[in-house]
């Protein structure tokens, strides 16, 4: 309760009957007020639960300037009669107060709203269990309130998931109208809602627009497929949350169509929207998802065991061939994982990009936030020693540095500008070779130099670099499960691999003869070797459907090898004769 001024049980209302309502429940405060659980009292004695809205400001000017928007408000939503709408009553009365004790002279304004039993869009979406369908209905709900309201001529302009509510059935009503306008009135205030308002700006003394709803019901389709990400940066709005999409294993279609209220140019946006929601009804009844990429990463074991980590199907991260985790509360719902021994101990060391944009590091003293809104992870151990990961954040390069009793440290590589971090690799000491993805272009960068374009342009779902005798080499995973293999700096066209059989994740290590690439997909795990005397052979160790995979050269320069499969780890290794084995690993 420390977030409010107020506590339970207060008291407030007109001033002719100033204890009709009781305070019951805080929920959140925003920007000009507080909204509580209210119960009302009726001079027939009936009780009715109520979302009281309180104003915080308390001079009298602007209390007067509010309470005139909020009667206009309630006047025209009454008016336009649109069900779902949730439409607010008002009055002026004293602060609450306890029962029975004198009011204070000052007055508040009070918004009344008939309380909703639902939850606000995004913790609906992150609590749903009935999958993308169930979603699609509440889209489409929303979509035909939006639509009847601009069919009328009006605009809400501050659409977020906190202002719409979803019940346990999946109806859904449309709250604070506090901003609501018609079409053709200029603006008097300008409504700004991170994450939810589109590139074009609205400006006092300018009209509003249908586009603005338009937008931020795209956002809240974003949010409803990808409950567990963070905030969506509306410069880069489609190409964001269509890398997003499709590394979730949705369909190019159907990110295509959830990207389409969020175009650049407002009058591609589709409106009316129920066309829209109904097209991504029947897209999302006939979407099968794949399992969510999560993260994997294998380490050689100096007792012939390797270390697996990977990212938990309920959260957190699981080591298996390794004692103890970090203690304490951790990374929920990992993308990407990156672990390595550090420091003359070999200390391990766990990195780990959440569902939130966090970056975390993890050691035997516990788990740390390192950064927010990064995009992408990759790196290892260096040749000192450190732990150095590579992410994006903020539209550019970003690197992080970790050894046993040193601080934590970071850069940022305005140079080099990325939208994700796809791949690292340590090239000489010091000197790295990254791949990023910017504005749907793969691109390396080398240590020193400008970024360099590769490979035709179009989204990525992943990729993976490697250094060989003839130089680096990357693996690039297009959407449709295409695979290509890299020279990089050479020219020409880059050969596909896989034999046309889809893939859903890669990995590469430089090894021997050459690169060995290892595919994961429906099919299995698929090994690509290659030595100098043979042509590159593929071989299976699993035939069971994969959905990661992971590589790693020991000192010895056996392999060691770790998939997903079925939602299982498994793990293979090398012997002293370069043979494949299976390696049990603990139970997991």
């Amino acid at each position: 309760m420390s977030e409010s001024r107020w506590v339970p049980g207060l008291r407030f209302g007109p001033e002719f009957d100033p204890e009709q309502y009781e305070l019951l429940e805080f929920h959140h405060r925003g920007g000009e007020a507080e909204v509580w659980r209210a119960v009302r009292t009726g001079h027939n004695g009936r009780k009715e639960l109520v979302a009281a809205k309180i104003m915080l400001e308390r001079d009298p000017s602007e209390v007067r300037r509010w309470l005139g928007r909020w009667d206009d408000v309630s006047h025209n939503a009454h008016r336009l009669g649109i069900t779902d709408l949730v439409v607010p009553s008002f009055l002026l009365g004293p602060s609450p107060h306890r029962p029975g004790s004198a009011p204070t002279s000052g007055l508040l304004a009070y918004q009344i709203s008939p309380w909703v039993d639902g939850v606000p869009l995004h913790t609906w979406a992150g609590a749903n269990r009935a999958g993308p369908s169930a979603a699609a209905e509440v889209l489409a709900r929303l979509c035909r309130i939006v639509d009847e309201l601009h069919r009328k001529r009006w605009v809400h302009r501050d659409i977020s998931p906190a202002n719409v509510l979803v019940d346990a059935a999946g109806q859904v009503k449309l709250i604070d109208l506090t901003f609501l306008a018609p079409l053709d009135h200029t603006l008097t205030v300008a409504v700004f809602t991170p994450g939810h308002v589109p590139p074009e700006a609205e400006q006092v003394g300018g009209f509003p627009t249908t586009a603005k709803d338009l937008f931020a019901v795209g956002t809240l389709a974003r949010a409803l497929l990808l409950p567990d990400h963070g905030r969506l940066d509306h410069r880069l709005a489609v190409e964001q949350a269509r890398a997003e999409l499709l590394a979730a294993g949705y369909g190019e279609e159907l990110a295509d169509w959830a990207c389409e209220p969020l175009a650049r140019d407002p009058d591609r946006r589709p409106a009316p929207l129920g066309p829209w929601a109904a097209r991504g009804r029947e897209l999302l009844r006939a979407h099968r998802p794949r399992p969510r990429t999560t993260g994997l990463a294998v380490l050689p074991g100096s007792g012939g065991t390797p270390l697996v980590a990977a990212a938990r199907a309920d959260g957190g991260v699981l080591l298996a061939g390794a004692q103890g985790l970090p203690p304490g509360q951790g990374p929920e719902a990992v993308r990407e994982l990156v672990c390595g021994r550090a420091g003359l101990r070999s200390e391990l060391v766990l990195c780990a990009e959440d569902g939130t944009g966090t970056l975390w590091v993890g050691t035997t003293t516990g788990w740390w936030e390192a950064a927010r809104g990064v995009t992408g992870l990759a790196g290892g151990v260096d040749a000192t020693g450190e732990l150095t990961v590579w992410t994006a954040a903020g539209g550019a390069l970003q690197s992080f540095r970790w050894a046993p009793g040193r601080t934590l440290t970071g850069r940022e590589l305005p140079d080099c500008p990325a939208d994700r971090v796809l791949a690292a690799v340590e090239e000489r000491p010091g000197a790295w070779l990254v791949l990023v993805e910017h504005r749907d272009r793969a691109l390396w960068w080398r240590t020193g130099t400008a970024p360099v374009s590769f490979g035709p342009p179009g989204p990525l779902r992943a990729a993976a670099l490697a250094r060989t005798s003839a130089g680096p080499q990357a693996a690039t995973l297009r959407t449709d499960g295409s695979v290509q293999l890299h020279t990089l700096g050479a020219a020409g066209r880059a050969p596909e691999v896989g034999d046309g059989e889809p893939a859903h994740a890669l990995a590469l290590a430089g090894h021997r003869g050459g690169p060995t690439l290892a595919l994961a997909g429906e099919g299995g795990v698929r090994l690509r070797t290659a030595t100098p005397a043979r042509h590159p052979r593929w071989w299976r160790p699993t035939l069971r459907p994969a959905t990661r995979v992971a590589l790693a050269v020991g000192d010895d320069w056996r392999l060691c090898l770790a998939a997903v499969v079925e939602g299982e780890l498994q793990c293979w290794q090398e012997d002293t004769a370069y043979r494949w084995q299976a390696v049990a690993l603990p139970p997991q």
